[in-house]
């Protein structure tokens, strides 16, 4: 797989930036990096227009995925459908209820977008109608939140009860990552499966097993049918970082024997909660690692390359994306 997509967004510059997280990135980027020659080039940057924004807003892709030959992105407020052979984007779908999406995918026919400032999953058509409301928590959202107000032009809805990040299809259902609660949760509810002590991120499935990234540095297999965990890859001591925190660890992409994970540099947040996966503080750590793609051959314990993407415009990275979709020639 030479050739893959990267997510994210490039941060305002540093006399303009303020310590909200949610007004951090001035532009949002799809980059396309090949990993046989190390050539980064910058697919798009968008920004969502203002009346899809709330006053000072963070332009970010999250994380994204693929429907049939075309990328499906997600910004803070929308879904951007965007058509890679002719490198331009088709058409973009929102909706009042969109605050924080963090991943859109295609499952069952249906779109599935994480909204996470509403904590829920939402089901919606392609002309941007709400099908279905699938809270990530019992009660979410309408227990705090106020279902008629435009949540694209809320700043932030945090703190969050559930904080879904990812949402995808496995042993016969649909589930959703869940931050707080360290777990992936099927839609509709019942139990889930607790991953890690450390909040969870991306789940990407590969065949049987689903492979999980924890943000402190540390990739879980499961078996989603059996409802367990079957095996666990401690990233630090496979590198030549140990000691070190390695950064937010989010976006996973399966290559055959080698993964392939996204680590974005830590930066202080005002929201210090979102850092207390953290074994010390942020600022008495050794300097923070750059924003990076890493191979990893997870059964063999080592770490196989390192391709660094902050010079690229790039500077928190959330999803990676194959080249092309799966079953393309």
């Amino acid at each position: 797989m030479p050739r893959i997509y990267v997510t994210g967004g490039r941060q305002r510059p540093s006399h303009l930036l303020t310590r909200e997280e949610w007004s951090a990135y001035e532009k949002a980027v799809l980059l396309e990096l090949d990993t046989d020659t190390g050539a980064v080039r910058t697919v798009l940057e968008y920004g969502s227009p203002p009346e899809r924004c709330p006053p000072r807003p963070s332009h970010v892709f999250k994380a994204g995925s693929w429907d049939g030959d075309h990328l499906l992105l997600c910004t803070q407020t929308e879904v951007v459908v965007f058509d890679p052979a002719a490198e331009r984007v088709v058409r973009t779908i929102s909706h009042p209820w969109f605050n924080d999406l963090h991943h859109v995918a295609r499952i069952g026919g249906r779109l599935h977008v994480v909204s996470t400032g509403l904590d829920s999953v939402l089901a919606v058509s392609d002309e941007g109608v709400v099908e279905a409301l699938h809270p990530a928590v019992p009660g979410a959202p309408w227990s705090r939140l106020d279902r008629s107000t435009d949540y694209r032009r809320v700043a932030t809805t945090k703190p969050h009860e559930s904080h879904p990040n990812y949402v995808l299809e496995g042993a016969g259902g649909v589930w959703v990552t869940r931050f707080e609660q360290r777990d992936v949760a099927p839609l509709g509810g019942g139990a889930g499966v607790r991953i890690a002590d450390d909040p969870i991120h991306d789940g990407v499935a590969d065949g049987d097993t689903t492979w999980f990234t924890v943000v402190s540095g540390e990739v879980v297999a499961v078996d989603l049918a059996g409802r367990r965990v079957s095996a666990r890859y401690p990233l630090a001591p496979m590198g030549d970082e140990a000691g070190r925190p390695l950064g937010w660890c989010r976006g996973l992409l399966r290559d055959g024997s080698a993964t392939l994970l996204a680590f974005s540099r830590l930066r202080p947040t005002k929201l210090k909660q979102n850092l207390q996966w953290l074994r010390k503080p942020l600022g008495k750590q050794p300097e923070a690692m750059p924003s990076r793609v890493c191979a990893y051959d997870l059964e063999g314990g080592r770490k196989q390359r390192t391709w660094v993407l902050e010079d690229h415009g790039i500077s928190s990275i959330f999803s990676l994306l194959p080249g092309r979709p799966s079953g393309a020639a």
